[in-house]
């Protein structure tokens, strides 16, 4: 029974801690950026809840529309420079930001999206002093997705334009779905206690946390769904949920055996075409405003 009883208490231990690191995520260095792909950049900060906020600001002449980035967890604002640069070149000013916790932003503890919402409303209105009378298209990846769905909710029209790649729908379903993405189902179902030991940490309850809520809340705002059918993270059923949700014009795009956020990287050409096509249908671009690349 003590050995029992030791690993029993070995076992709570590492949860707690695995629980904890969780929410204080590991900062990965920039791997990319805008002026490395022949964009302007700047660099900008601005505040979101007593926290300075960093981020890339890319200007497109004559521009009215910018769009909001968002990145995944684990990431920063690398991770959208891609999808920043082509935006760019069809005449959309973007601002990529870290999320709280990220990158170079302040913070030490990630809520995992929801009050991340409150950096996207904060980049937004850095936006609208930039760009006056600018529409807003909000993208996010994972996270950043789901951060931006919950801005849109709590904040009716504060975008134009929503644009969700792999968001998750019930944030108790991502951090099951985070350690199954690591190290597959046998891994899920040993740290699936951290979605209810994280509470104390996180200071909210992640079983509440429900994406579809926010979406039904944000009124008619426009909204592409981009999901990968072999998401092991965010699954399918999440994204169909969120789908169900959305009260105004919106479209699903399905990349068959892409994972998590994979089809941004392994099927760019299809993806950017779903995007571009969706963004034409609601006026913020033209096939007309296509800058072409940078000579090498």
């Amino acid at each position: 029974m003590i050995a029992v009883a030791v690993i029993l208490g070995l076992y709570l231990l590492a949860m707690l801690a695995i629980a904890w690191f969780s929410l204080h995520p590991f900062r990965i260095p920039i791997f990319i950026s805008p002026g490395a792909m022949g964009a302007p950049q700047e660099k900008v900060e601005f505040e979101s809840d007593g926290l300075t906020l960093r981020g890339w600001w890319v200007e497109a002449e004559g521009a009215t529309s910018v769009a909001i980035l968002a990145h995944g967890y684990m990431m920063n604002r690398s991770e959208l420079t891609p999808v920043a640069y082509q935006l760019w070149r069809r005449g959309v000013s973007c601002l990529l930001l870290d999320l709280r916790a990220h990158g170079a932003s302040g913070g030490k503890k990630s809520y995992l999206g929801l009050r991340e919402a409150d950096d996207v409303v904060a980049a937004v209105e850095y936006a609208r002093r930039r760009t006056p009378g600018a529409r807003i298209v909000l993208l996010g990846s994972s996270m950043g997705a789901a951060a931006s769905a919950i801005a849109c909710g709590s904040h009716p029209g504060l975008a134009d334009v929503l644009v969700l790649d792999s968001a998750y729908s019930r944030l108790s379903s991502a951090v099951i779905g985070w350690w199954r993405f690591v190290g597959g189902n046998g891994l899920a179902a040993i740290l699936s206690p951290t979605a209810i030991l994280a509470i104390p940490f996180a200071g909210f309850n992640p079983f509440n946390v429900d994406v579809s809520v926010s979406l039904a809340s944000a009124g008619p705002v426009p909204t592409l769904i981009l999901h990968g059918k072999s998401d092991t993270l965010a699954l399918p059923a999440e994204a169909q949920r969120n789908f169900d949700a959305c009260i105004g014009p919106k479209q699903i795009v399905w990349f068959p055996r892409m994972g998590h956020s994979e089809a941004r990287w392994e099927l760019a050409d299809e993806y950017l075409q779903a995007l571009f096509a969706f963004l034409e249908e609601q006026g913020i671009v033209t096939e007309n405003d296509k800058k072409e690349p940078p000579q090498a």
